[in-house]
């Protein structure tokens, strides 16, 4: 059986999940490391109330939330996706709701209430767990459904990470592993060419006007005990490839080999890496770079070389509408497409990195990668 590995953050990485749920063989394990330096929006404020009301660290549960349903193969999966992924429009303190009320606001579903009630009322616990708060004063408003309950579960599990995770794989039945990076506090740094310093991932990714490129990307102080999560050391041992998913170069990929013990355990495995390049670059953090560039850097935090690279070879002629739609995507910021230059190939091949180019362009996004297609490149290098 072949053991697969997927790293990343966000988007990307869910989206891979779901093309490889939809489309790879089901005898293929697959583990998910999702980084844990998201620190923006509701994200951030969820947490800041966890330290400031009940004196603990909130590991965010936003990516892990989107890997679990993506790799459901519960017969709700759909159902379980809309929930989780629901914003709460109600006024309430947090604090006033059980667990049970939160799928009473959301879902009218008579067959799902089911469902779940005969997956609960198999455990001895059922109604001590229905029966779940989070003391928190602050409104739900405007929180996704899944980051509450992920919350709510790892206060009332014995302020157990895994104890929650583990849970959440049982009642979405999980076919995949899905791990979070560590569960310490993962805050990142960027430092600029010119010595200026950006915190948090959400400046860095989404916020920041950069006067200079990046240089470095680091812990942030209050984060240097950041140890990687036991099943990572577990996962990255037995695996026969190590995916990098697409994503932001620094706050989603790199942001995991900062971690203490992940760069450790990657060189001294023995799968072979493999890393899906990005569509295209991003304004700002990106803006200057090529792939070779991208390579490079993932290589210097990896301490070892990359084995094999795919990335699109498809140049789509978009409308003055449709580019700037496009472009102003947040995931491109401006940006535009890469594409693999002769040169580019040349060095590839020199330093021995297997690269393969094939058409993988979501047509709808224009920037995305098309879910079968990445399945389907994946499966012919993979396996």
């Amino acid at each position: 059986m072949k053991k697969i590995v997927t790293i990343w953050w966000g988007n990307g990485q869910s989206n891979l999940l779901d093309a490889l749920y939809q489309y790879f063989p089901k005898d293929v394990e697959i583990s998910s490391i999702v980084s844990m330096s998201d620190d923006g929006r509701t994200t951030w404020e969820l947490m800041r109330k966890f330290q400031e009301e009940l004196w603990l660290h909130l590991p965010p549960p936003w990516d892990l939330r989107r890997c679990l349903f993506m790799m459901s193969d519960s017969v709700k999966r759909d159902e379980f996706q809309q929930f989780m992924e629901t914003v709460i429009e109600r006024d309430l303190e947090i604090s006033r709701l059980t667990l049970w009320d939160y799928f009473k606001l959301v879902w009218a579903d008579k067959d799902f209430k089911k469902h779940l009630e005969s997956f609960w009322w198999k455990s001895d616990a059922v109604k001590k767990f229905l029966k779940f708060k989070l003391p928190l004063t602050s409104s739900i408003k405007g929180h996704k459904v899944g980051n509450i309950l992920m919350a709510n579960l790892y206060y009332n599990l014995e302020k157990d990470y895994y104890e929650m995770l583990r849970f959440m794989h049982q009642i979405l039945e999980v076919r995949a592993n899905i791990i979070p990076v560590t569960t310490g506090k993962a805050y990142i740094q960027a430092v600029l060419w010119n010595g200026e310093i950006i915190e948090s991932q959400d400046r860095i990714s989404n916020v920041a006007a950069y006067t200079s490129g990046i240089a470095d990307l680091k812990l942030m102080e209050d984060s240097q005990h950041a140890y990687q999560h036991k099943d990572v050391f577990k996962s990255i041992k037995k695996a026969d490839y190590i995916v990098i998913s697409p994503g932001d170069l620094f706050t989603s990929i790199i942001s995991n080999f900062v971690i203490w013990g992940v760069k450790d355990v990657i060189i001294k495995s023995d799968a072979k890496i493999v890393y899906i390049w990005n569509t295209t670059n991003k304004w700002w953090e990106t803006q200057w770079l090529t792939h070779l560039d991208f390579i490079n850097k993932i290589e210097r935090y990896l301490g070892r070389r990359i084995d094999i690279f795919l990335c699109n070879n498809k140049k789509l002629e978009l409308s003055k509408d449709q580019k700037s739609i496009f472009q102003s995507n947040i995931s491109v910021k401006w940006g535009d497409f890469l594409y693999l230059s002769d040169g580019e190939k040349d060095e590839l091949e020199r330093r021995k990195i297997r690269y393969f180019e094939a058409d993988v362009l979501d047509r709808e996004s224009f920037y995305k990668h098309d879910k079968k297609s990445i399945a389907l490149e994946l499966e012919k290098i993979l396996l």
